[in-house]
């Protein structure tokens, strides 16, 4: 019973594979399609009828496609990615790409996760639009608001959260564990728990909300050989992803510091172990 779940297992991933590459093969071939206006040489009514009839495809996913398309048409690099890997793979960059850093999207597409890469994408214009105020809506109980309006007085909402955020900060420093000098990877839950509180869980990058997946060590357990609490970071898969390209600028400060830079440092020690992670990784699953 076992052999014959696993060669329908077998079976069923082979035909989803090839489906996802047939798929990928049409919407690769829709522009031209589009420009030939075959489906009327074909007796169709629209591009639309003809992709449906023929290959199961949604109206919506025959607009996005020539729209991605169009987009990159004129960009080697990114094309090459979306015959290999699929116009997903693309997607995140097809609106920000130029001729002139084709090749960089290219590159980031073909090596990142779409996750990381739509992260990635996402901090870049962030970076380039600037920081603007964030408005935060709170359902507090009546009588929360009612003591932080007193608080507050006549002072502004920016002082007040500043001071609770201190006291806050000064009460986990109370708590903080001591550095623990080891061999062994497995972080001490005292220090997980630490560093998991100063978010209360969720991703430290500055901006984003998603649930922190990682603990980080911002100086690279493998050359401290130590889990200090100061420099272990909760992080999303996506900005863990991003750290160990060597794509977070100031890592070594704290994170409100941090920002994302479109090149590594190179010549960082903590960069030269990444790759080396990187590259076994890609070996090891390959």
């Amino acid at each position: 019973m076992k052999n014959y779940k696993k060669t329908l297992h077998e079976r069923f991933s082979n035909y989803g594979a090839n489906a996802k590459l047939w798929m990928r093969k049409c919407e690769l071939l829709l522009p031209e399609i589009e420009r030939a206006r075959v489906w009327e040489e074909e007796g169709f009514g629209s591009i639309y009828e003809y992709a449906a009839k023929l290959a199961g495809m949604s109206k919506e996913k025959v607009r996005d496609s020539l729209r991605i398309l169009r987009k990159i048409e004129d960009k080697p690099g990114l094309m090459k990615v979306a015959r290999e890997k699929g116009l997903r793979a693309i997607r995140p960059v097809a609106t920000i790409a130029e001729k002139e850093d084709d090749k960089f999207w290219a590159d980031k597409a073909e090596n990142m996760s779409v996750n990381t890469l739509e992260t990635f994408v996402r901090e870049i214009r962030h970076e380039k639009s600037g920081h603007m105020t964030t408005l935060i809506e709170m359902d507090l109980d009546p009588e929360i608001a009612e003591e932080l309006k007193k608080i507050k007085g006549q002072n502004n909402w920016n002082e007040l959260m500043k001071q609770l955020l201190e006291i806050r900060e000064k009460q986990l420093e109370q708590e903080i564990p001591e550095t623990k000098k080891t061999t062994a990877r497995h972080i001490p839950s005292k220090i997980s728990r630490y560093a998991k509180a100063k978010t209360n869980g969720t991703c430290c990058f500055p901006g984003c909300l998603k649930k922190a997946d990682v603990l980080h060590h911002t100086d690279r357990f493998a050359l401290s050989k130590e889990h200090n609490p100061n420099k272990i970071r909760p992080l999303c898969k996506a900005h863990h992803d991003l750290a160990h390209r060597g794509l977070i600028q100031n890592e070594d400060l704290p994170p409100q510091y941090w920002k994302i830079q479109k090149q590594p440092d190179k010549t960082d020690m903590k960069f030269m172990i990444d790759q080396k992670v990187i590259n076994y990784k890609k070996t090891k699953f390959a």
